[in-house]
């Protein structure tokens, strides 16, 4: 089994978190995407889409982390990580499209703001257009040249704050009725899909979003106290600086 990954991508956190809850073997294939190596010609071929993670295994290519981390469920079924029951597996798939299609947009704004453009500080926009030409998303490309040069702009880092507090809303409201996992009774790939914005927005200093959320908060701390979250996290030298 090959995953092909960057350690700083949410997404690819996602499935290593997966991987380390089943308990399986895999090979690293690391793309730097600091690099642009999800740009080169040989990565394209892989996923034409130009984004981590993307796995391999018994010959079929999967790209998408959430299409991933159910194939991982369904071909290695223990430990589940998918309710059986048909109402709390529905329940599972809602927060998992909710972090794939809002949460992580939500964030990602301020992740440029206060990581990204600190990473690509020594290159120029002219540089940066040049290395993100290639890119077969445009809007992506957009991001890299308009969110990742130029001095930080608080104003995007609040609005990406407000996007953000309003899942954590979300999150903490599904809390509320007492249970300790979002879908139900047992930890599922909800979990593991939200598991990697809880690091992240730690690290962007947002922690002031859930300090009056005890129910929210709490847990936050049961997922990250999970051996396959610190499996699953980037080591330290692979971590993108957060604010000072």
């Amino acid at each position: 089994m090959e995953l092909w990954h960057d350690w700083d991508s949410v997404c690819s956190f996602k499935v290593r978190m997966v991987l380390a809850e089943k308990g399986l073997a895999w090979q690293s294939r690391h793309v730097d995407l600091f690099a642009f190596a999800n740009l080169s010609a040989g990565f394209l071929a892989l996923n034409p889409a130009g984004v981590v993670p993307v796995l391999r295994h018994a010959g079929l290519v999967l790209p998408e982390s959430s299409v991933i981390n159910e194939y991982l469920d369904e071909v290695f079924p223990s430990p589940p990580l998918v309710p059986q029951a048909a109402a709390e597996r529905a329940a599972m798939r809602v927060w998992v499209k909710l972090q794939d299609e809002v949460l992580y947009h939500a964030q990602r704004p301020a992740t440029f703001q206060l990581m990204i453009k600190k990473r690509l500080a020594g290159l120029g926009g002219d540089e940066i257009a040049r290395l993100v030409a290639a890119h077969p998303q445009p809007d992506r490309a957009r991001h890299f040249i308009g969110w990742a040069t130029g001095p930080v702009d608080m104003a995007v880092v609040e609005d990406a704050r407000g996007r953000v507090d309003a899942v954590l809303a979300r999150i903490d409201a599904g809390l509320q009725d007492g249970r300790e996992w979002l879908a139900g009774e047992m930890f599922s790939l909800a979990e593991c899909a939200m598991a990697p914005f809880i690091d992240r927005l730690r690290r962007l200093r947002f922690e002031a979003l859930w300090a009056e959320r005890p129910k929210l908060a709490s847990w936050m701390e049961r997922v990250a106290a999970r051996p396959s979250y610190m499996l699953a996290r980037a080591p330290a030298a692979e971590l993108m600086q957060g604010p000072d």
